[in-house]
């Protein structure tokens, strides 16, 4: 029996959702155990509310500090380097605790969904006292802080990405193609038929699903004022999820003569949505866009924030998939245009559908299960640094 921890960061939800993408797929192969732990869990308190919190206030309320703060830190640092020594002792302090998980768990592998734990354990697996080690990349652009001492394998999304990190100094042999891990339930096919019946949509009628959830409540209100106001046809659905206020704001709000509005909360997940949806707009998260292409749905995405959002459009938009929008009234002209242009809609469909990689989870579990079964042995650890 094999046991596979897998640690993500929650800084987003994106890490934690290809976690639980590949755990899912590593469960169904008998004799494997998994377990999933959030790295700042057992982090000191100061450091994990510095960490999360530093990034999020950031990126949401200063987006082009944060680009600034991207791109002057994605670049090769000398090893030794001031820079690298700085990140390692601050990062080796901060989240101490790895080394009792590990102690407890006692695992035969660890998949990183962040590059946080693999600056951690990159450096004890260097030297023989962690067990295999691999990083999964849930943006479509490799950082350079992804680039660690001592992993084994790295899965990323794109030839361009693997390139991206043999840049930054990582031997081409370790990086996998593979797509950013979503829930395989994703590989199973679900026609849009299907999926609108089970929700109870119109089944011949247009359906544009608005993920709002972690969009400004102001801005997607536009949106659908914008869009109530052109009478876009058919149903227009807003998923606003954990986001109370943006439910709140949209509570007394109705639709038209030829548009229905739908204002849905949280759901179990949004696939049926996506799946039963002609275009969608929203964030352009790693997952999210991943999940959208394995369904083979038009995307447009709403003003990426600048640095792995960005990068994640430009994907998109490279793929023929779907288009990126900043102002309220391009937004609304675009989504009418797509779905009475039903040629357009259709080619990005394909686009989309040819980008989707939904077996990317099960993939990477693989690769990491037969890498177990050839060419390693267990590794029981001890105690390496103080809990």
């Amino acid at each position: 029996m094999s046991r596979i921890l897998l640690l993500h960061a929650s800084v987003g939800m994106g890490h934690h959702r290809a976690a639980v993408g590949i755990a899912r797929a590593l469960k169904q192969v008998p004799g494997i155990t998994v377990e999933v732990e959030d790295t700042l869990d057992h982090a000191r308190e100061l450091f994990r509310t510095a960490y999360a919190g530093s990034y999020l206030r950031i990126a949401d309320q200063t987006p082009q500090l944060w680009s600034e703060i991207y791109a002057r830190t994605d670049r090769r640092f000398p090893l030794l380097g001031l820079v690298n020594a700085i990140r390692m002792v601050t990062t080796m302090i901060g989240v101490r605790g790895l080394a009792a998980l590990l102690q407890r768990t006692q695992p035969d592998a660890i998949i990183c969904t962040h590059f946080l734990p693999l600056e951690v354990l990159g450096p004890l697996r260097h030297i023989g006292q962690a067990p295999p080690l691999y990083g999964v990349l849930t943006d479509y652009r490799a950082h350079h802080f992804w680039a660690c001492q001592g992993v084994d394998g790295y899965f990323v999304p794109t030839v361009e990405t693997r390139e991206q990190l043999v840049t930054a100094g990582l031997p081409e042999a370790t990086v996998h193609v593979t797509g950013i891990p979503i829930d395989p339930a994703i590989a199973v096919p679900l026609d849009q038929k299907s999926a609108r019946q089970s929700l109870a949509l119109a089944p011949d009628e247009p359906v544009v699903l608005i993920n709002g959830s972690g969009l400004a409540p102001a801005r997607v209100k536009e949106i659908v004022v914008e869009l109530l106001s052109r009478q876009m046809p058919g149903t227009l659905v807003v998923a606003t999820g954990r986001n109370h206020q943006l439910t709140a704001l949209l509570a007394d709000m109705v639709g038209t003569t030829a548009t229905e509005l739908r204002v849905l909360g949280p759901q179990p997940s949004l696939d049926p949505l996506i799946a039963a949806s002609d275009v969608v707009m929203g964030k352009a998260g790693g997952l999210t866009v991943s999940e959208v292409l394995a369904r083979g749905v038009p995307l447009i995405v709403l003003t990426p924030v600048p640095g792995q959002e960005a990068w994640n459009a430009r994907h998109v938009v490279e793929a023929g998939a779907g288009v990126c929008e900043s102002q309220t009234p391009e937004v609304a002209e675009v989504v009418v245009q797509i779905l009475q242009d039903q040629s357009r809609r259709q080619r990005m469909a394909r686009a989309a559908k040819a980008a989707g990689q939904p077996a990317a989870a099960a993939a990477i579990a693989g690769y990491v299960l037969e890498e177990l079964r050839h060419e390693y042995m267990p590794l029981r650890l001890r105690s390496v640094v103080p809990a």
